[in-house]
């Protein structure tokens, strides 16, 4: 954790959900199904979205959840493997589930083999391509992964009456620290994007030493022109919001500053690891665009404070808070104003004048943390 606050309200994050005798498999589907309800989406388009659900999770996801962690994945503080998240992209909702695909054995390569296996498998599925991916993977992989670090990662993402997307993460840190400036060079050279990334690299070591690390990197599973690269930076200690977001072509500080105040305070200084993520697509000449990610369990008193706050910055920009607010009542798994956590993070997005904007949510179902710096 970043901050003593953080670490004070840490025993309020866990083992919010009781989870011991489910599957993965259920849990995901019926979180997914309660998500699906809240926004309004048809009985078809429910259905449809979390029988996509249910045909990418492997056989990983039959196993218990169980009373104890598995295998420490870092998707969660407690080593949980899956987070939702609910965007509203020109006011239009959109679903999202990430996850860690586990392996036959509680282990860092099990769980990375079982991510380079399951991204092979989406090959034949109508709009993906895993060119881009399949051009980078040797660079993001290794023998021996780390535990509690980011294996091979992925992402669903449904918007009702479109096909499903797909993404996967990466881990540009699998080689160490030190070796994140040589890897990014070498996979956005090969993706064709070397041009675009070059001005982020000469400011790279400059960012590192201000607190601004590389910690992921995402691939659109897409053949579409517009298909993204988005690379992650994590924050730490007190950041400038704007410092990386300002990077990207579409980030609008003057626009992004109330949302900051709303979540943050004023002056919206942070020291609770937010993140932005910066989006390359082909042609470009730099970043396009720039998610900016403010974390909120430290900063909150509550589930119902995170509420309040989250809900002023979409009735601000016009997205629907209502839906929001049935949202985390279908997941809250007890009254809000008992517990902390749920609610991570909240993006923020000046791509095309009207924000786009997002909520995560991680669901603590485990009684320990896992011994690991994760915020």
């Amino acid at each position: 954790m970043s901050s003593s606050t953080a670490v004070a309200q840490a025993s309020r994050r866990e083992g919010l959900f009781d989870a011991t005798l489910s599957t993965y498999r259920d849990f995901a589907c019926a979180k997914w199904l309660a998500i699906g309800t809240a926004l309004g989406f048809s009985d078809h388009h429910r259905n449809t979205s979390a029988a996509a659900l249910d045909a990418l999770l492997g056989e990983w996801s039959d196993r218990p959840v169980g009373a104890a962690c598995e295998y420490p994945s870092f998707v969660s503080r407690d080593g949980f493997p899956l987070e939702f998240s609910v965007s509203w992209r020109a006011g239009v909702p959109e679903v999202r589930v990430l996850f860690e695909s586990l392996g036959p054995v509680p282990s860092a390569r099990a769980a990375q083999d079982a991510g380079r296996a399951l991204t092979r498998s989406l090959a034949d599925r109508p709009g993906v391509s895993l060119d881009r991916y399949l051009a980078i993977e040797d660079l993001f992989v290794v023998d021996d992964p780390r535990p509690f670090r980011p294996t091979v990662w992925h992402s669903l993402a449904y918007r009702p009456g479109e096909p499903p997307r797909y993404k996967v993460y990466l881990n540009p840190q699998a080689r160490g620290r030190d070796a994140v400036p040589e890897v990014m060079a070498a996979a956005m050279g090969r993706l064709g994007l070397a041009p675009a990334w070059s001005g982020v690299a000469a400011r790279y070591a400059e960012l590192a030493a201000e607190g601004h690390e590389v910690e992921f990197v995402a691939l659109d599973l897409a053949d579409a022109p517009g298909a993204r690269v988005k690379v992650y930076f994590r924050h730490t200690g007190l950041v400038d919001l704007d410092r990386v977001a300002a990077l990207a072509r579409t980030h609008d500080p003057v626009l992004a500053g109330p949302a900051y105040r709303d979540v943050y305070g004023s002056p919206a200084l942070p020291d609770n690891e937010p993140m932005t993520c910066l989006a390359f697509r082909a042609g470009a000449p730099g970043p396009e665009e720039a998610n900016v990610y403010l974390r909120l369990p430290s900063e909150v008193a509550s589930e119902a404070d995170a509420t309040e706050r989250v809900a002023s910055v979409l009735r601000r920009f016009g997205a629907d808070h209502l839906r929001y607010r049935a949202v985390v009542a279908a997941l809250a798994p007890r009254p809000l104003e008992s517990m902390v956590g749920m609610q991570e993070l909240l993006s923020f997005r000046t791509a095309s004048g009207r924000p786009d904007l997002g909520v995560y949510f991680r669901f603590a179902v485990y009684d320990a943390a896992v011994d690991g710096v994760h915020a």
